[in-house]
């Protein structure tokens, strides 16, 4: 049987692209699809750098604009992973050719830009979808159904986090993810803003109560022996109301050592407490019935979804990767109109509620330059 196409240009070509082809290379090879993907063009800025790479993976359009590659009119699906200042006209283009749109969190640099773009999403009569990615961990979709059982009874707080090391370093250079201009926010809207998305997954809208941000390494060299200053966060806490529930999230690029990405819920009949790297949740009750609503939860129709878009556990591509291997396979079904889990994918205007908390958080970004 030949399998429907969704032709796909990738804009930007940095490590997030490279998992997103890995990904969608890889899927048909480790899971019976409804669909073919073909990435029929790379957009980049460095096409010389790319064209050989591009070859190998048998990509034959290499290009400089999004313009010339949704000039063929040949594109099912536009998956938008570039710079953040550049993701609005690039979601705006993909729209207004007829195309769908799949854009990189955050969608926007600004509350308002990223508003903007919810609105214009939703006005389309094509499919978009924003890369939370979370919601298709093994964890996070599992705890929805259990607590949509009452597992864990009322939900009285919970601590979600995301940490990682990798901007400890002052000697480590300025890029743009480390400008307000060109990233928007730092480690609360590259890291935490999944832990936001997930919350609202999980427990409804939040109201943010209290919160922290900090720029520890306030300057960092530059390629020409200078020095640049940094103007968005290496650490940010929050607290949000979810309904009478209270989470703290916290967000850090600065834990050398201490990286990984917890969760935990405590309710008035027990927990549950994930390792996100890893999909692992366990529930806690005590009473000991624990395996009754695990049973009932399996049967989720969004957990058995999640199971068959993800790479299966014989064949992972590793916990990340996986991650976007189920979102863009999500994606690419819902372009052909066979959407296996209505509500599940994460739209636009949810991720434009979660950077407008986000933006909140850092509000008053305390900055200290580390000698």
């Amino acid at each position: 049987m030949t399998l429907p196409e969704v032709r796909i240009a990738i804009v930007g070509y940095g490590s997030i692209a490279r998992s997103h082809v890995s990904a969608l290379q890889a899927l048909p090879a480790v899971r019976a699809l409804r669909v073919r993907p073909v990435i029929a063009a790379i957009v980049t800025e460095r096409p010389d750098a790319v064209r050989d790479e591009a070859a190998a993976l048998g990509v034959g359009r290499v290009v400089t604009s999004l313009d010339e590659a949704l000039a063929g009119g040949d594109l099912d699906l536009v998956d938008v992973t570039g710079r953040n200042d550049q993701h609005a006209a690039a979601v705006e283009a993909a729209l207004a050719a007829g195309c769908a749109a799949y854009v990189e969190k955050p969608i926007g640099r600004i509350p308002e830009e990223a508003a903007t773009l919810a609105a214009l999403a939703e006005a389309s009569a094509r499919p978009s979808q924003a890369g939370l990615v979370m919601r298709y961990d093994p964890a996070i979709v599992g705890a929805r159904a259990l607590l949509r059982l009452g597992a864990i009874g009322d939900v009285r707080q919970g601590r979600m986090g995301s940490f990682h090391g990798s901007y400890l370093d002052p000697r480590r250079p300025i890029s743009w993810r480390l400008r307000r201009e060109t990233a928007g926010g730092g480690a609360m809207l590259d890291l935490g803003l999944h832990l936001i998305d997930a919350a609202r997954f999980l427990l409804g809208d939040g109201r943010l109560e209290r919160s922290a941000a900090r720029t520890v390494v306030g300057a960092r060299p530059t390629a020409d022996g200078g020095t640049a200053s940094v103007d968005v966060d290496d650490w940010a806490w929050a607290e949000l109301a979810h309904g009478d529930a209270r989470v703290t999230i916290e967000a850090s690029r600065i834990a050398y050592g201490a990286e990984g990405t917890p969760l935990e819920l405590f309710g008035s009949e027990g927990s549950l407490v994930a390792d996100l790297r890893r999909g692992a949740l366990t529930l806690h009750r005590f009473d000991g019935r624990e395996g009754e609503f695990r049973r009932e939860a399996a049967a989720d129709p969004w957990v058995r979804a999640v199971d068959d878009l993800r790479p299966p556990a014989r064949l992972t591509l590793g916990a990340f990767v996986d991650l976007h291997a189920a979102a863009l396979h999500h994606v690419m079904r819902r372009v052909l109109g066979d959407d296996p889990a209505p509500g599940l994918a994460p739209t636009l205007a949810d991720s434009a509620a979660a950077e407008a908390l986000a933006a909140a958080v850092t509000a008053e970004l305390q900055v200290q330059v580390r000698p």
